[in-house]
């Protein structure tokens, strides 16, 4: 019967959602909306559409087709409640020491759920694996930090913890299963590289100690259509982008001091670039014209380098984090830390704990750089929603601020969680996941 009152209200809604947020940062996972109508102000007694509790844990992004919402978690008995950022680096794994830890003795149901988009209404959740995890993760990470994906004809999830790669139909039926394998992390960390979507196929990147594989599956069938090895394996936490440029289509993936192009119906390698300060804990930003990329982390500081389209073969630096053909510009010691950056063109955004600094994207010169008020860390990635950036820290807090360049707050709202996933956005309707429980923001 509920779910019987769901496929009711959905149908009968359809008119309310004609956007869809297929993947991790959007429908490129770009970070960019083309536009939604949200509120300018909410909070758990304003404009909040719906609230529903998730059991489990997990931060991977909720993705949307149609008015169906999908979600992966990772159900247990065993308390696995991720920490705060300041709760996380007082523990060993924060420090390097992950090889003292181990991981939780716990029984883990992994699962794929869905829910109407419109009204917060349970669907159906699927058991997808369950055992104990063989590997520990960071404090602050989650056994559920891959975000699914999703198109006219299923959803795909992936769960690193396990190595394993699933699709699913819209009504919770499992069509392929594929395991790649569980490995152990860096500094025992966990697992979090999100899929990507296009032409119907899926991708997965299963970047650990003892994997470097890339490859592409098809999305009804789970046939492998083309795969790749790193050299050299290491972990990566970035999520493969696509990047629809001037010239084609490209898979871009991301990994310790190595950025890899791939076409992304054949796997033909297109251009890499090493040597650098590549994104591990954050993803690439991407617009039409270039790509924006760093990283940093508590040892380091590289880069934000702005990358044209067009590059052909080994575009490697001789000097470490120097500049190469291709690259338009960089800005030194200006590397994203965990949040991705952003791009709509004309400027780049990079959220560095609560800093928000604008770049020129043709020049790379610093337009502004501002503290936002009232925010602690930045851990889930900004987004451009047509004219405005929203931000969201970890603690709830967020801001709509004017895309240009000054910094103007024209928005936002606080919601009392803890946030590290990435939001989503369909037409008019902001969703949020919170530690417990997800959220609805809506006029």
């Amino acid at each position: 019967m509920l779910r019987s009152l769901g496929l009711f209200i959905t149908f009968s809604c359809s008119s309310l959602f004609a956007a869809d947020f297929p993947q991790f940062r959007g429908i490129m996972g770009n970070g960019q909306v083309a536009d939604a109508t949200l509120p300018r102000q909410w909070s758990e007694q304003e404009n909040l559409a719906w609230k529903i509790d998730v059991p489990g844990t997990g931060w991977s992004q909720p993705v949307i087709i149609g008015e169906t919402l999908f979600l992966t978690t990772a159900v247990s008995e065993k308390d696995l409640t991720p920490k705060d950022f300041a709760g996380g680096v007082r523990l060993p794994q924060s420090m390097g020491l992950g090889g003292l830890t181990s991981a939780p003795n716990a029984t883990i149901d992994w699962q794929v759920h869905a829910y109407n988009a419109l009204t917060g209404l349970p669907l159906w959740a699927k058991s997808i694996v369950v055992g104990e995890p063989k590997f520990p993760i960071h404090p602050s990470n989650t056994y559920a930090t891959e975000s699914p994906v999703a198109d006219d004809t299923g959803v795909a999830a992936f769960f690193g913890a396990t190595g394993t790669l699933v699709g699913l139909s819209h009504a919770g039926e499992i069509r392929w299963q594929v395991e790649l394998g569980a490995f152990p992390t860096s500094n025992g960390f966990g697992t979090g590289s999100s899929l990507a979507i296009h032409d119907g196929l899926v991708f997965v990147q299963h970047f650990t100690q003892k994997s470097g594989l890339i490859a592409a599956y098809q999305m009804k069938t789970g046939k492998p259509v083309w795969s790749a090895q790193r050299t050299k394996t290491e972990t990566s936490w970035s999520s493969p982008i696509l990047w629809k440029n001037g010239l084609r289509t490209e898979l871009l993936s991301s990994g310790d001091d190595l950025i890899v192009s791939y076409d992304p119906s054949t796997g033909s390698e297109l251009w890499r670039v090493g040597n650098i300060k590549a994104p591990t804990a954050c993803s690439i930003a991407a617009d039409a014209n270039h790509i924006y990329f760093g990283g940093s982390d508590p040892f380091s500081k590289g880069p934000l380098f702005a990358v044209r389209a067009g590059g052909a073969g080994d575009l490697s630096p001789s000097k470490k984090n120097g500049q190469f053909n291709t690259c338009d510009w960089l800005v030194e010691r200006a590397g994203p830390g965990m949040a991705s950056p952003v791009s709509n063109g004309d400027f780049v955004y990079v959220a560095a704990e609560n800093i928000l600094r604008c770049y020129d994207a043709k020049t790379g010169s610093l337009l502004y750089q501002q503290r936002l008020p009232d925010m602690k860390l930045v851990a889930a990635c900004p987004l451009i929603i047509g004219d405005q950036l929203f931000v969201l820290d970890e603690a709830g807090q967020s801001a709509l601020v004017k895309v240009g360049p000054e910094f103007e707050i024209v928005g936002g709202g606080k919601i009392n969680d803890l946030f590290w996933a990435t939001p989503a956005v369909a037409q008019n309707s902001l969703y949020l996941r919170g530690v417990k429980s997800l959220y609805c923001i809506r006029k």
